[in-house]
């Protein structure tokens, strides 16, 4: 009797165990569906979430590129409007009426003016999903409510990343909005700021050229030796080697230019210094800037728009043509590499066709400035 009464009590405890785990089983599969529909629910609104923010990032970027174009627009005019300014002041001009008030000091740069956005602009939201993958083949309940607690156990853990995501890329999404009107801001500043440096450079642009066209009028005499150095294309070759080394020179776009005699002391009375007929590159101007477009390598530095200006050289071309003794009269400052690549480019030209001197072929100096410019 008592064996007939355990085995009735144990078979009950089974069952009442294995309608418990259904019962289990049925919560946990309600449940599951309700994180699935969540999870749905929340990929939908971070896509849209998403959307704008990329909209966003796009502005912001695109001002970004906007500031930088401004910024190098100011610092390419403002290296004219310097030099401009110096060589006026150099000849003692008065100046003419100026509106500029640009320091470069005064001004944000781009770089360090968006600092406070750079993380938001790179940042990339990513919306993690959970598989709904569940191989539970032939297990139990037991082993199948195994299974749905720990799916159940990821599905929450990825709402929790998913809704942190979702709150960083909205708070980053307000701040750059909130920053686009300050980018504005300073895109309008440099505008102004080009704008009338462009203006003044014009300005002082054309009382350079008043002040060139008298010297080229009235001149050389009774002209100081500075206007030989502002102006050194006017009246070639009368400068000394001490004068020319201290050569400014106007800001132009990039050529190579004529080559002239240079006024050279020299004690050795077989190299001339001024010859009824130049020496002149093989072929004339032409062919020079030719060879010079080719062969002529411009230094990182004023790729980069760091430095600009001329190199004068001085070199001596022989009875033959050969071209020897290049050396640097007047280089850019900040770029000795400048002066390094003409005298490269010199000594690789091919032979000149010399100089003559009562018809006869002469050994001579050549001077020859380049000018470096993007």
């Amino acid at each position: 009797m008592k064996t007939i009464s355990f085995i009735f009590l144990l078979l009950f405890s089974f069952g009442t165990f294995g309608q418990c785990a259904k019962k289990l089983n049925k919560q946990l599969r309600a449940e599951l569906q309700v994180q699935q529909q969540n999870q749905e629910d929340t990929s939908v609104l971070f896509r849209k979430s998403l959307t704008v923010f990329d909209s966003l990032k796009l502005l912001g970027n695109d001002q970004i590129g906007v500031l930088k174009e401004g910024e190098k627009k100011i610092l390419d005019r403002f290296f004219t409007y310097s030099a401009l300014l110096y060589q006026l002041e150099e000849l003692e001009s008065e100046l003419p009426p100026l509106i500029s008030s640009f320091k470069g000091d005064e001004v944000p740069v781009q770089q360090v003016f968006v600092e406070p956005i750079r993380n938001p602009l790179n940042a990339i939201p990513i919306f993690e999903r959970v598989s709904d993958k569940m191989d539970m083949g032939n297990l139990s309940r037991k082993e199948q409510n195994k299974v749905l607690k720990r799916k159940l156990d990821e599905y929450k853990r990825y709402a929790l990343s998913n809704s942190i995501r979702l709150e960083e890329m909205k708070d980053n999404g307000d701040r750059i909005s909130a920053f686009l009107p300050r980018m504005d801001s300073l895109r309008k500043a440099y505008e102004l700021i080009a704008n009338e440096l462009t203006s003044d450079s014009w300005k002082m642009q054309d009382k350079l050229s008043q002040l060139e066209a008298s010297f080229r009028k009235k001149g050389p005499n009774n002209f100081p030796e500075v206007y030989f150095r502002i102006f050194p294309d006017v009246f070639p070759g009368f400068l000394s080697v001490e004068s020319q080394l201290n050569v400014t020179v106007p800001v132009y776009n990039t050529v190579f230019e004529d080559s002239y005699p240079a006024a050279i002391e020299h004690s050795e009375p077989d190299i001339y210094e001024w010859t009824e007929d130049a020496a002149i590159f093989f072929g004339g101007k032409d062919a020079m800037n030719k060879f010079i477009a080719k062969n002529l390598r411009y230094p990182e530095s004023v790729e980069q728009g760091i430095v600009f200006g001329k190199v004068y050289v001085k070199f001596i071309v022989s009875e033959t043509g050969e071209i020897s003794a290049v050396e640097v009269l007047k280089g850019i400052s900040g770029c000795p590499e400048c002066g390094e690549e003409v005298i490269r480019l010199v000594e690789s030209m091919p032979n000149w066709i010399p100089g003559k001197q009562n018809g006869i072929t002469v050994k001579s100096y050549v001077g020859l400035p380049v000018k470096f410019e993007l």
